[in-house]
């Protein structure tokens, strides 16, 4: 068996017919359908029913299809690791971003490590946790950070996690609401509050849907949002309440706002997260071992 051989094999099943693949390939023919028949030779398996021009796989290689697919990534996957072997310090990385956790956290970082390798290409994608997550699975990006726990729906035991920040969301609402001068406030005094809440590209959407179910209320959201500023523009002028990180409550102007811790906490927490596979590209693995340096793991409780 040879990888020229699988790769013949995928582009015939694809195309189902030997002339494209041929063509696209830019190998002759002949020499394509030599391979295919020396695969069926050694396997004894016929892979594709020929019936004059029209070509289709066998249930023997439907079923190899997967398999052989999966192996020709894991080849090319292990060439792109071997070249960035030899060029530690070159390649790209593809990161992905959450609004909600802003340039001014990872601007500095970022900076110090295109300084560090600056061969480097780093892009970018702004998008929600599950999108990111959904993205590093099928290999669009190669990590990215993210709010956790990640929706049922991401297979997340094909994920690694660096948790680096696990902090309460308070509640936030004018300072002159009827509620403001409580110390603490519970899940059943803000029930019917109306709420400004995130999108569902959000992890935190579903974390915040799931802990007014479990207590067994239905949140009153009047608005959506993914922007932390626009959020609290919102309660400013008087739609609702809304629900975000300590660290961000801190930094509003208390003159305007209350921010009151919930009881139980209901806690923001944030990871790092990559494909857990060996063959990782080396930019990731510098990056990953960067950020690891630069961030410890802390809990704002």
């Amino acid at each position: 068996m040879d990888i020229l051989h699988l790769t013949y094999f995928l582009e015939v099943a694809k195309y189902k017919s030997f002339t494209k693949a041929s063509k696209t390939l830019h190998v002759s023919q002949p020499s394509i359908s030599k391979a295919i028949r020396t695969l069926e030779n050694e396997w004894d398996t016929i892979l594709f029913h020929r019936n004059g021009r029209s070509i289709e796989l066998t249930d023997a290689g439907i079923a190899l299809l997967p398999q052989i697919e999966s192996i020709i990534e894991q080849f090319h996957l292990l060439e792109e690791h071997i070249q960035d072997t030899h060029n530690l310090k070159g390649g790209q990385l593809a990161l992905g971003i959450p609004p909600m956790i802003g340039s001014t956290f990872l601007s500095p970082i970022l900076k110090d490590f295109l300084q560090k390798y600056p061969q480097i290409q780093i892009k970018v994608n702004e998008s929600g946790s599950t999108l990111i997550a959904e993205n590093i699975l099928d290999g669009k990006l190669q990590c990215g950070f993210v709010a956790l726990p990640l929706p049922s729906s991401i297979n997340s035991n094909k994920l690694q996690t660096y948790i680096f920040n696990n902090e309460p969301l308070q509640i936030v609402m004018r300072a002159d609401a009827p509620l403001a001068n409580k110390p603490i406030l519970t899940i059943a005094d803000i029930k019917d509050s109306p709420l400004i809440f995130f999108t569902e590209n959000f992890s935190l959407y579903y974390t915040i849907l799931s802990y007014f179910q479990q207590n067994g209320y239905q949140p009153n959201i009047v608005a959506h949002s993914d922007n932390w500023d626009f959020i609290s523009e919102m309660v400013k002028s008087g739609l609702g309440i809304g629900m975000l990180p300590m660290h961000i409550c801190q930094r509003l102007d208390h003159r305007e706002f209350a921010t009151i811790p919930l009881e139980p906490a209901l806690p923001w927490i944030l990871a790092l997260i990559w494909k857990d596979d060996p063959l990782l590209s080396m930019p990731t693995r510098l990056w990953i071992q960067h950020f690891k340096m630069k961030i410890k793991p802390n809990r704002n409780e």
